[in-house]
């Protein structure tokens, strides 16, 4: 990962906005399988991010359970 896990919110953040900026409706994030730390972080700031709809782990082929799907409102 290239990003330290201090930065990880902050990241996650710029990309939904830019996401949203573009219209998309859903986004894919890579947080790895490890032992769950960046997934755990990633989760908490899209649970609280009032543009995300819902969230949940890839399918198979997406990444599983080492990436994220996000869907997102529109506005």
């Amino acid at each position: 990962h290239t990003f330290l896990p201090k930065d990880i919110p902050s990241v996650v953040e710029e990309y939904l906005a830019e996401a949203l900026g573009k219209g998309f409706s859903e986004v894919r994030i890579i947080h790895g399988k490890g032992k769950g730390v960046q997934r755990e972080t990633v989760r908490k700031v899209l649970a609280k991010h009032p543009l995300v709809k819902a969230f949940y782990d890839a399918p198979p082929e997406r990444g599983g359970y080492g990436a994220t799907v996000a869907e997102l409102l529109i506005t």
